[in-house]
């Protein structure tokens, strides 16, 4: 393989080794009349907007935040209507033309997780390339150099879920990349990163870019870094207008006080400075409680370690915090910083009590420890307390806001846990109102904040936080993607809390939130265990092909009408319980699997309550009959148990490959398929923080049968609209590299079938075979 050119060698050859007329060169656009309103918002985000852009130049798109920046990124993209619904009018184009080939536009989302669609970054890489029919042989040498152009140094069977923040920057970079873009479109690429790592990511840009000859608009908040690196900025006002456009340099000269009066963050302007905000006291608020500069809650030593599994693979566990100690202070803010990676989100939910730490301990003050969190001299860490008595006294800005929202509208969601812990009143309502105007959301009030952009729901997310006056108050990057009014009117509302006496705790790569904190500290990545270097056995199932794994379990789909008894049912569960613990052996040599048995009966539990709700109804409607009941239980229970076993064992990845190559299924669903079970694994992680929400916010159903059934509903449904979101941000970056249009599709997987996979179909069919033996034999 040939490798990337240096940079001194800049326009001699591409990164793939060719001449520089062989190179990808950048597209002219052209955008004329464009208008967009999306469903539900009774104004337009952008209205008869005209742009051209020429081939080759840069272009830093910036405005104050709601000015439609996003949107117009995506309707280069052509990607509008891809993931979202509206009324569009007015045409954009690439060289002449409204629709080019697929992968001319490389479009990396503000979260660059959101666009993952594979389980290893060389198989992510590789998406683009299946989706214009690129052939498997050729597809490792442009991934390997699409990787090295972006500077990620790690091997193709990486998982994206362990890189940090600047590595998953450049994933999708190298994502888009790969298939050769005129066009390079950057939404926010380094608004969740440290400074040293955001230049890192800038510096690539600008070496891509002006090797390739692409056309570059990069979205931006604040333009420091940028402006050496384009050739023109183009400024967007409120109402999604091009009030400014030309050399960076020039616009600035010229409208630098107007563009400081909209919010854009002016290089060289002088730092906005908080609102002061006056908000009306909180009766019985567990703010002020405590004497100024006394310790709210302390963390000792504290120690958080993550075990996760994904499906297909073995167990890893990770260091996610170790030894840290911490102390928040009534009426002093605390900032939290270090590189991504380093555990600050994680360190402030064990301090918070929103997450219980695996060493260490948490101290709370006496004065705000809820009397039931305690028996005598040893009160309950506040992981452990009821809902209520923790959202009196913490309260959680979250990183992704959009899981934050409880409300039916923003005033509701502003309400919830004053409402919660019984403070609702004249004193509450004002208050919330207060809080809505000072962050530029009175207008929303009655609007469902599901429909709020991602700057408006992180404002909700820190309104609802203060209303009720909470004794600490954590904050998770609090001031990302705000503009300077909307900047000041959030780190205003946290230093009303801190006035009030609040302990506030923030992380933040924001330089601005740093110099206004009483108290930094820095944190540093935690050092990993050690890799062992005796790998893990492999079980006989894991050795199995996926869609082997699959026939196997759908072997038993006529069992119910084979078994006649509950001793028939009984003999073909003994077989398959059998079939499955052989299948969990794990012989040859290496490291003892584990969590294999654990991992089956998880994967039962819930099968459980089904086998119990159909005993019970057979029981009732066969005239209160033991054994049609037990039969009727026993061949459910048949049904599920392969699939317990086996599901652990397949790989979506591999099964979309098998389904394809191996049953010639179309692509379009396959692939969508497969992206959709991936995604189903991060879900845990969804209803975990969903669930916290609710607790933090007061309402999380602590005891009572019933009360739990509602809010599991409840929580439900907020997975649901997770979900839908998740999936439209992932519809949106799959679009971004061709699957749209992907008519003839290429696999980057092999798919093959080898003995283990015809011993496990032939595991599948004596299951069958064993009923049919039952029925003969036994009554």
């Amino acid at each position: 393989m040939t490798e990337p050119a240096p940079a001194d060698t800049a326009g001699l050859v591409d990164p793939l080794g060719r001449p520089s007329a062989a190179a990808p060169r950048g597209a002219a656009v052209e955008v004329a009349g464009l208008s967009w309103r999306p469903y539900g918002r009774a104004r337009p985000v952008l209205h008869g907007l005209d742009l051209t852009v020429a081939a080759g130049e840069r272009v830093l798109l910036a405005g104050p935040s709601g000015s439609g920046k996003s949107t117009l990124l995506r309707a280069l993209a052509g990607l509008l209507l891809t993931a979202d619904s509206g009324e569009l009018d007015g045409e954009v184009t690439l060289d002449g033309e409204s629709e080019g080939r697929a992968g001319a536009v490389g479009l990396v989302l503000q979260d660059p997780g959101a666009g993952v669609v594979a389980s290893s970054i060389g198989r992510d890489v590789a998406f683009g390339l299946e989706n214009v029919g690129v052939a498997r042989d050729a597809m490792p040498a442009r991934v390997a150099a699409a990787l090295a152009e972006v500077g990620l140094d790690l091997p193709p069977d990486s998982s994206p879920s362990t890189l940090s923040g600047g590595e998953a920057q450049r994933l999708a970079l190298a994502g888009a990349l790969v298939m050769e873009p005129r066009l390079l479109l950057l939404d926010e690429p380094t608004a969740m990163l440290d400074a040293d790592t955001a230049a890192g990511v800038r510096a690539v840009v600008a070496d891509v870019v002006a090797r390739r000859g692409l056309t570059l608009v990069v979205v931006e908040h604040r333009l420091t870094g940028w402006l050496d690196l384009v050739d023109r900025l183009v400024v967007l006002d409120g109402d999604g207008t091009i009030v400014a456009d030309g050399a960076p340099h020039d616009v600035l000269a010229e409208h630098a006080s107007s563009l400081v009066r909209q919010g854009i963050w002016v290089p060289g302007a002088p730092e906005p400075q908080p609102l002061r905000v006056a908000l009306t006291p909180m009766p019985r608020a567990a703010a002020g409680v405590l004497a100024p500069g006394a310790p709210v809650v302390a963390g000792t030593d504290l120690g958080v370690e993550r075990r996760s599994r994904r499906l297909g693979s073995t167990s890893r566990s990770t260091t996610a915090v170790a030894g840290a100690d911490l102390a928040v202070e009534a009426g002093r803010l605390t900032a939290l910083t270090g590189p991504s990676g380093a555990g600050k989100s994680t360190l402030m939910a064990a301090v918070g009590g929103l997450l219980a730490p695996t060493t260490g301990r948490v101290d709370v003050a006496a004065p705000i420890t809820p009397v039931s969190g305690g028996q005598g001299d040893c009160p309950r860490p506040p992981h452990e307390w009821p809902s209520v008595d923790l959202a009196r006294v913490v309260a959680w800005v979250p990183q992704r806001a959009a899981t934050a929202v409880v409300g039916r509208t923003v005033r509701d969601d502003v309400l919830t846990t004053a409402r919660a812990l019984g403070l609702s009143g004249a004193d509450a309502e004002t208050r919330a109102d207060e809080l809505l105007a000072t962050l530029g959301l009175a207008r929303l009030a009655d609007t469902d904040p599901r429909h709020l952009s991602g700057g408006e729901q992180r404002r909700l997310a820190v309104a609802s936080a203060i209303a009720h006056g909470p004794a600490l108050v954590l904050a998770d990057e609090p001031t990302v993607g705000q503009d300077r009014l909307t900047w000041s009117a959030v780190m205003g509302t946290l230093e009303a809390a801190r006035r009030e006496g609040a302990g506030v705790l923030v992380t933040t790569h924001d330089p601005g939130v740093v110099d206004r904190a009483d108290q930094e500290l820095a944190l540093r990545r935690p050092s990993q265990p050690a890799v062992d270097p005796e790998p893990e056995r492999r079980p006989l199932l894991a050795r199995v092909g996926p869609l082997a794994l699959l026939v196997a379990a759908l072997c038993v789909l006529p069992l119910p009408a084979l078994l006649g008894s509950w001793r028939q049912a009984l003999v073909v569960l003994a077989v398959e319980v059998t079939l499955g613990a052989v299948g969990l052996l794990a012989p040859g040599p290496g490291r003892r699997p584990e969590g294999r048995l654990r991992g089956v009966l998880a994967r039962l539990a819930p099968a459980v309550v089904a086998v119990v709700g159909v005993a019970w109804s057979a029981w009732l409607l066969g005239g209160r009959d033991l054994e049609i009941a037990a039969g009727a239980a026993l061949r459910v229970l048949c049904l599920i148990v392969p699939s317990a076993f086996v599901v652990g064992f397949i790989d979506p990845e591999r099964l979309g490959d098998h389904l394809a190559q191996r049953v010639h299924l179309p692509a379009r669903p396959v692939v969508a398929a497969t992206a959709a079970l991936q995604r189903l694994q991060s879900f845990d992680d969804l209803w975990t923080e969903l669930m916290t929400t609710r607790r933090v916010r007061g309402i999380r159903a602590d005891r009572g049968l019933v009360r739990r059934g509602t809010e599991a509903v409840a929580v439900t449904g907020g997975l649901l609209v997770g979900a839908l979101g998740q999936a439209a941000g992932l519809a949106l970056a799959m679009d971004a590299r061709g699957f749209a249009g992907a008519h003839r599709r290429s696999w980057a997987g092999p798919a093959p079938w080898r003995l283990p996979d015809s011993l496990a179909v032939l595991g599948g069919l004596t299951i069958v075979g064993a009923a049919l033996v039952a029925r003969a034999l036994v009554g």
